[in-house]
């Protein structure tokens, strides 16, 4: 049996996948302003690597007649990669939360975890999410992003947003949000349950009530999020006693080997509607890029200049989110990165 190991997110990977928002689910009332956000989203990912983008089946046709109309798909003198539209149905858009969260071990394989999704609590229909990770790597025309990749299902709650790996035996959670999925556990068999099912050697946790408006009870990735083994990024908002307690909890992590993170913190998001969970912290990963969340106001350069000059070996794009908060996510929370198989041993950007 090989050893598994869960990736960073800024490791190699051969794809991202996101789903294209249908006139048919919740993005219809304001459908012209998502599609918009989406377009831009998938044309930076494709800069860089392939793009799998979910459609809901019907939705073919509709995505072929308004994908060319976008200006940015026009050709270009930059490089592109595939988009790879396939008909698959599912309830929700935010796929981090149903994607396969992928193991990567020695000899070019890897591990899809195809954990339970319950609508974040049992908050929105799941039934079809639940069937999406199967359907993708059943598909045959998908062979060559997932060979080696093999899908493990794992009758055990859990969302891609909620967890933060630094590709190094740790995990950073949110004890909040895991604690509202699986009231019946203590926070130990929680802990084994990942570490078990992750290749996980240490739980790195965190006890946050969630940003106002988050339906997710606290993701990790409205939060802090690392951006390399020893360091995290983390958010402010406007209220100071919360950012102390963040604070605070975040300076008393260790290390595998004892000592602290480099903690950087990102500003709040200002002059932005104070019942949407808007923040800077769900950037993406991509590769040789980060994707960060804009929301058309004055801090988004700051945050720009700080995640900048964490990240020196990456180009920060902006990307628009002013329309996907109004359904409390970003740029992370509406896509499933895919890591390259790398035979087990870490390889950045």
């Amino acid at each position: 049996m090989p050893a598994f190991r869960l990736p960073g997110e800024w490791e190699r990977q051969c794809a991202t996948m996101l789903a294209w928002p249908s006139a048919s689910g919740d993005w219809a009332d304001r459908l012209e302003a998502i599609r918009a956000e989406y377009q831009s989203l998938i044309n930076a990912i494709a800069a860089h690597q392939p793009v799998i983008v979910l459609l809901q089946p019907g939705d073919e046709a509709d995505f072929r007649l308004q994908w060319p109309a976008s200006t940015d798909c026009r050709p270009t003198t930059q490089p592109r990669h595939s988009i790879n539209p396939v008909a698959i149905p599912h309830n929700d858009t935010w796929c981090r939360d149903y994607g396969p969260i992928s193991l990567i071990g020695s000899g070019k394989t890897a591990r899809a975890l195809d954990f339970r999704f319950n609508g974040w609590g049992g908050k929105y229909p799941a039934e079809q999410d639940n069937q999406v990770s199967k359907s993708l790597l059943d598909r045959d025309f998908l062979d060559d992003l997932f060979a080696g990749f093999n899908r493990t299902p794992v009758d055990f709650e859990l969302e891609g947003g909620a967890i933060e790996s630094n590709g190094a035996g740790q995990l950073l959670i949110n004890w909040h949000c895991l604690r509202q999925r699986h009231p019946n556990l203590s926070e130990n068999q929680i802990a084994e349950t990942l570490r078990s099912e992750l290749s996980i050697t240490e739980i790195i946790g965190i006890d946050m009530p969630p940003l106002p408006g988050d339906d997710t009870d606290g993701h990790i990735d409205t939060l802090a999020r690392f951006i390399r083994p020893d360091a995290i990024v983390y958010q402010l908002d406007q209220n100071p006693d919360r950012n102390r307690r963040l604070l605070e909890q975040l300076s008393a992590l260790r290390q595998s080997g004892g000592d602290g993170y480099q903690l950087i913190a990102l500003p709040p998001v200002e002059n932005f509607s104070p019942q949407l969970p808007a923040n800077y912290v769900n950037f993406l990963f991509i590769n040789g890029a980060c994707l960060m969340p804009t929301y058309g106001v004055a801090s988004d350069r700051e945050a720009l200049r700080i995640l900048d000059a964490a990240l020196p070996d990456r180009k920060i794009i902006p990307v628009a989110a002013q329309t996907m908060i109004t359904h409390f996510g970003g740029p992370h929370c509406a896509t499933m990165h895919i890591p390259e198989l790398d035979c087990g041993v870490q390889k950045n950007l």
